[in-house]
């Protein structure tokens, strides 16, 4: 009998938990309104959806949840220490490759990638470009791994080591040298807790690299950061990409260091689609977030009047209102569209619009594939 009781009464909450999700759910006039025209359209399975959505359910679990270290979506974040989330296996093996380090694997192909960054670096002196170099967008794991959870934070070489050793290493940027330096729990982070990018501060000490890697090529440049970097103030936001994942996001701040810029008040971008002219909303200084056709920004106040044909990633988000300072004129895709099909339309951009500088910011996680070895055309 008491067996009985007790299913009867979890039952009953199981009903009363379902029953009470569409309340939940239509508590909102707007979502009230939505129904009525879903009644009004028949839109039976869409109603449907609506009033048993569960997603606040998970929101509200994962905010219960995921400083305790669980992650309801393993996937996507792995939950560390003190509020510090990484991304998980779901891209590219993340956190297993930063686990386990170089492989053979890894090593031969940076050893390739080095001599095919040589060969194009070789074909674009030959079209006229002054100097080519290659941001690595460091890893978080690489950056903040006292922060990991005991069992991801083994602390082996770094994946790319093989192509940073070798002869391809005057083209690299490789920021994660300065950016460790600056991971001590007192000093202002350069990557956000919840997301898996840097933030400003981040994106300033890696163009002080690139600054550095282009000097050392030959090439003389005025520079709108402070060198070193400084911090001009300090704004917030939300949470970021990992928190999304979590459902999370609206309920985190994060601190957000504003680099100091000697030419601010000069910078004003035009951002526009390159192929049809259509102008395009951006937001300080040209931030662009993840350029899903070829960009093009002129910034008048810049503090180099030259043109950047650059190749980036999500890392390039917080970067770009610091290449739109420094560079008049940047022309930005991702890398992927560009190095597709045989980087066909990387060549053709550089024959066509002759930059005085190519630039490519990309993810270190990726670095070690077979898209970095597509060679440059035999001329």
């Amino acid at each position: 009998m008491k067996h009985k009781a007790a299913i009867k009464v979890f039952l009953a909450c199981s009903l009363a938990l379902v029953l009470a999700v569409p309340a939940v759910n239509l508590s909102e006039v707007s979502a009230r309104a939505h129904a009525q025209r879903l009644i009004s359209q028949k839109k039976t399975d869409r109603l449907v959806q609506l009033l048993f959505n569960s997603d606040f359910l998970m929101t509200r679990f994962s905010a219960l949840t995921w400083r305790t270290g669980l992650s309801t979506s393993p996937a996507n974040v792995v939950v560390g220490q003190e509020g510090w989330l990484y991304l998980g296996d779901g891209h590219d093996n993340n956190t297993s490759a930063q686990r386990f380090g170089e492989s053979a694997n890894d090593a031969r192909l940076a050893r390739d990638m080095g001599q095919n960054l040589l060969a194009w670096n070789r074909w674009l002196r030959a079209q006229g470009v002054k100097a080519f170099a290659v941001v690595v967008g460091a890893d978080k794991h690489r950056i903040y791994n006292d922060h990991l959870p005991d069992w991801a934070n083994l602390q082996h070489t770094a994946r790319i080591r093989a192509l940073l050793d070798g002869p391809a290493r005057p083209l690299i940027a490789d920021p994660a040298p300065a950016l460790r330096q600056l991971s001590g729990d007192d000093a202002p982070h350069t990557y956000y807790r919840s997301d898996t990018h840097w933030n400003m501060w981040g994106a300033a000490i890696s163009m002080e690299t690139l600054r550095q890697t282009l000097t050392q090529q030959g090439l003389s440049l005025n520079w709108a950061l402070t060198s070193p970097p400084t911090i001009d103030h300090t704004g917030t936001r939300i949470g970021g990409d990992l928190a999304s994942f979590l459902r999370i996001q609206a309920t985190l701040t994060e601190q957000e260091p504003h680099p100091a810029l000697l030419n601010r008040e000069a910078i004003k971008s035009d951002v526009r689609e390159m192929d049809t002219g259509k102008a395009l909303k951006a937001g300080d200084f040209g931030r662009l977030q993840y350029p899903g056709h070829t960009v093009q920004v002129v910034t008048e106040g810049a503090a180099n009047d030259l043109k950047v044909l650059w190749l980036r990633d999500s890392f390039g988000i917080a970067q770009s209102p610091l290449m739109a300072a420094n560079f008049r004129e940047t022309i930005q895709l991702h890398w992927g569209r560009a190095l597709d099909e045989q980087a066909r339309l990387f060549v053709d951009l550089v024959r066509q619009q002759k930059p005085d500088l190519v630039v490519i910011t990309v993810v270190e996680r990726v670095l070690p594939a077979n898209l970095f070895l597509v060679p440059p055309p035999q001329e």
